[in-house]
């Protein structure tokens, strides 16, 4: 009985903990579309006022739909597609009246206007987003609203009215352009760190499984980049757009300027993952002061990573002491990046090391702000005729 009572309690705490995780999932989730959830539902409930009260027509089907298709747009280039959208939507309702009051309704009628929708799509422009758009706009004039119920005017302005409500939606509630882009560069820096300071461990342990599970997570991680990158275009498209954010354009331009050094130094860290990989499957000895700059880079990234996942006040205020103090740690990593720290007799895949260990050296100094050329003169240099001869660097 005793263990069938300790069973029973041991479930149900694993079923409490299983739905605490599911109703915090679901509330992160809908915490983060609370602004969609704003901005559709003003701009829906506004397009069919506008469109039933100002315009006087009985079903302005197309001005709330307009709006929802148009604000559910998520990802960069939100206002060329919107724009698209309302095009194909306009165009769509203009084809499929003109062709329902000439073919008629019923299913062979459908076809044939669907395949005209589409052929008048493709000549009028090669862009997919539109062609969908008009097929689907004839295709709901030839089902839904034949034309007895209302005039093929009438549907142009419905249309024209959600394009414009939900354009200007997205410009009067505005999601912050800044933060998305952020919290996805912070979440790619603490990734770095992490495979960093696995990769670390597993070299100095000897033991390649780690760094094989280090390397696997970071091959993950272009779903990380791509999502960083798409935020901070959608950002600039945001700040462009809206006038309450046109203050934000200069940071905005800040943080673009370090998305390209943010991917570099993942990139760098892929490919030193891959060589200590084999290096560890070798047996092949690494230095231990190789270990200790690749736990340094771990250390940094996650402390630029802790940075950019802060609010922009708290940002602020740290930046003036962080970023000083990564910019010295890694002038001091890569004063020692040298070939002298390789251990004898050399193998290729510490030399791969080394040259990974400086490149992610350099693109953490251009996500501190640094030029290239200046972060590249904080090597000690492996040429005798380098082309940015070395600064002065830290003992």
């Amino acid at each position: 009985m005793g263990i069938e009572k300790n069973s029973v309690r041991q479930t149900t705490r694993e079923t409490l903990r299983t739905f605490d995780k599911s109703l915090k999932a679901r509330l992160r989730r809908v915490n983060s579309r609370w602004v969609f959830i704003l901005h559709a539902t003003l701009g829906a409930g506004l397009a069919f006022y506008v469109a039933h009260v100002l315009f006087g027509h009985e079903q302005p089907f197309f001005a709330p739909m307009s709006v929802i298709i148009i604000l559910g747009l998520s990802g960069s280039d939100r206002l060329t597609r919107a724009i698209e959208l309302s095009v194909g939507g306009i165009v769509g309702v203009v084809v499929g009246t003109l062709l329902v009051d000439w073919l008629g309704t019923g299913p062979i009628h459908l076809t044939i206007t669907i395949g005209i929708a589409l052929l008048v799509a493709l000549f009028l422009t090669d862009s997919q987003l539109i062609s969908n758009q008009i097929a689907v706009g004839a295709i709901l004039i030839a089902t839904i609203l034949p034309p007895e119920n209302m005039g093929g005017q009438s549907r142009v302005i419905d249309a024209l009215v959600g394009a414009v409500i939900g354009v200007a939606m997205m410009a009067l509630i505005p999601t912050s352009p800044l933060r998305a882009g952020r919290v996805e560069v912070s979440k790619v820096l603490h990734l770095a760190g992490s495979v960093l300071s696995d990769v670390a461990y597993g070299l100095r342990e000897g033991k390649p499984e780690a760094i094989r599970d280090a390397r696997r997570a970071v091959q993950g991680s272009q779903e990380n980049i791509n999502a960083m990158l798409t935020a901070a275009k959608g950002g600039k498209e945001t700040a462009r757009v809206s006038p309450f954010l046109w203050a934000t354009q200069r940071h905005i331009r800040s943080l673009e300027r370090i998305l390209m050094p943010v991917d570099n130094a993942v990139r760098g860290v892929r490919v030193l993952a891959r060589r200590a990989l084999v290096s560890s499957l070798d047996k092949d000895r690494i230095s231990e002061v190789q270990i200790q700059l690749i736990e340094e880079l771990a250390d940094i990234s996650r402390l630029l990573g802790e940075l950019y996942g802060q609010s922009s006040k708290q940002r602020r205020l740290e930046e003036s002491r962080v970023i000083p103090e990564a910019i010295h740690r890694l002038r001091a990593v890569g004063a020692k990046a040298g070939m002298d720290i390789v251990e004898q007799p050399p193998v290729l895949s510490s030399y791969a090391i080394l040259a990974q260990t400086r490149s992610i050296v350099v693109d953490l100094l251009m996500v501190c702000g640094m030029s290239n050329e200046s972060a590249v003169a904080s090597l000690v240099p492996t040429s005798s005729h380098p082309a940015f001869p070395p600064e002065v660097h830290p003992d």
